[in-house]
């Protein structure tokens, strides 16, 4: 072996350390984007143990072209999902950490796992984040949005404490998940909402509600409710809001 050879050996990068220079490449918004595809689909042949959580980095960043943007996320999805069970730890890791670049990490999980898994995961990550300030609220906001096609026991109950969430917004929203699941327990919490919420925005959809849907007050709610009713509206003797 020649001395040139043998300097090449030693100095041939590591599988990680390849996979590491394409993850820096993928994620490179001044490169092209045909440059992107070429190395995503490099970086997806390193296989199961090497590609995924690479792969999900480029879910975290955004090329100037929104249409570019969303091919080269689509192919990023379609990659992870052929990757298989291999992309179901890194990608539920993700969205365990980060507030933020939840919609095509969450939409990629989705394609890979039965719904059991994946409404056990989204009941998890309800009670792990839990109702306080946050810097970026973006994961509860999507995880509000989301959590109104599953109607389930476990997943209902884990949206409660996001009605008194510190952000008005995850408050409103998780309130349209309450009304859209419609459970007799999610009734009663926002009734109880009357007492104690400061947003009229808020009010004014549980108020509305109660009256559009015929939802009765729960008596022990009742003093709370016809106190802070919006302008307009009232509750009669039997509890229904008029």
């Amino acid at each position: 072996m020649s001395i040139k050879d043998a300097l090449r050996r030693f100095f041939k990068p590591t599988p990680e350390e390849k996979a590491d220079k394409l993850q820096a490449k993928i994620t490179n918004m001044y490169g092209q984007t045909a440059d992107r595809r070429y190395y995503l689909d490099q970086l997806a042949a390193m296989g199961p143990e090497l590609a995924p959580k690479r792969l999900i980095t480029r879910f975290t960043v955004r090329c100037d072209n929104g249409t570019n943007d969303a091919d080269e996320k689509e192919m990023t999805k379609c990659l992870l999902i052929g990757l298989g069970r291999a992309s179901v730890e890194p990608l539920k890791d993700f969205l365990r950490k980060h507030d933020k670049d939840f919609n095509w990490p969450y939409r990629t999980l989705e394609a890979l796992v039965t719904r059991q898994e994946l409404t056990e995961f989204v009941v998890e990550l309800l009670n792990t984040i839990g109702p306080d300030y946050v810097r970026n609220p973006e994961r509860k906001e999507q995880l509000m949005l989301i959590i109104k096609s599953f109607n389930d026991d476990a997943v209902g109950k884990a949206i409660l404490p996001y009605l008194g969430d510190d952000n008005e917004t995850i408050r409103f929203v998780a309130a349209d998940a309450v009304i859209t699941h419609g459970h007799d327990y999610g009734i009663e919490a926002l009734a109880k909402r009357f007492g104690v919420e400061t947003s009229q925005r808020v009010l004014t959809l549980i108020a509305e509600s109660f009256r559009d849907k015929s939802w009765i007050v729960p008596e022990a709610c009742r003093e709370n409710v016809k106190d802070n009713l919006p302008s307009g509206m009232r509750m009669n003797s039997a509890g229904a809001i008029v």
